[in-house]
């Protein structure tokens, strides 16, 4: 398991290098701008997986905590009442603030720079949509707090220590995961911090399996 985190790291830094310039992606029937040093997400296959599965209901006032590029609040804004986008790296929020724009629903989103709840401060959510960085070891950019969650994944920690002063009565998570991280540390996280969960849906890759799951307090 170590080595295929390790393998996996070190494959999204490679990837990350190459991209020297902004360019376009598609992801199902949406068209997002991609800028260098933001996280791509053709590096695997969880941001799409994730738009398919966000469980975003009418009216809802939603957290995209990470957002990237901006995928999933964009996805979420076609039913939300209000998204909130977060993002610790200053250039993936402005290249959120772009695919926000150019997707027709700016006025529904608010992009704002920094770490995990900061933010956010006393707001509360109906939804929380998290795709975490999931392999272990020390970020040494912006970029790399993209995937690499810290040593012992105190990134995921401080996340299920925290979320439940931000989640209105009956609000959820939704967030997804892979076979490629510790799943049982995951699960153990869950359960110290007296969660309830189920997997929404799942795929299978040729390296890994990818799954969304709904967390209640």
């Amino acid at each position: 398991m170590k080595l295929r985190q390790k393998l996996s790291a070190l494959a999204l830094k490679l990837l990350h290098k190459t991209i020297k310039k902004q360019k376009k992606i598609k992801i199902y029937d949406k068209v997002f701008i991609l800028l260098p040093n933001v996280f791509s997400p053709r590096g695997t296959f969880t941001s799409s997986f994730l738009a398919r599965n966000l469980g975003v209901r009418k009216g809802d006032y939603v957290l995209d905590l990470g957002t990237g590029c901006g995928i999933q609040a964009v996805f979420a804004a076609e039913k939300a009442e209000k998204v909130v986008a977060t993002d610790i790296n200053p250039q993936a929020v402005k290249c959120a603030k772009i695919n926000a724009k150019i997707n027709g629903v700016a006025e529904k989103i608010d992009v704002r720079c920094g770490n995990l709840f900061e933010p956010v401060k006393n707001e509360k959510f109906d939804l929380i949509i998290f795709s975490p960085p999931y392999l272990p070891g020390k970020p040494k950019s912006y970029l790399e707090h993209a995937w690499l969650c810290g040593e012992k994944y105190e990134m995921i920690r401080e996340f299920f220590h925290y979320v439940k002063k931000y989640l209105k009565p009956g609000g959820k998570i939704r967030m997804v995961y892979s076979t490629i991280a510790d799943v049982s540390l995951l699960f153990n996280i869950l359960r110290e911090n007296r969660f309830t969960w189920f997997v929404v849906a799942s795929m299978k890759t040729p390296l890994e399996r990818i799954f969304i799951l709904e967390i209640k307090a």
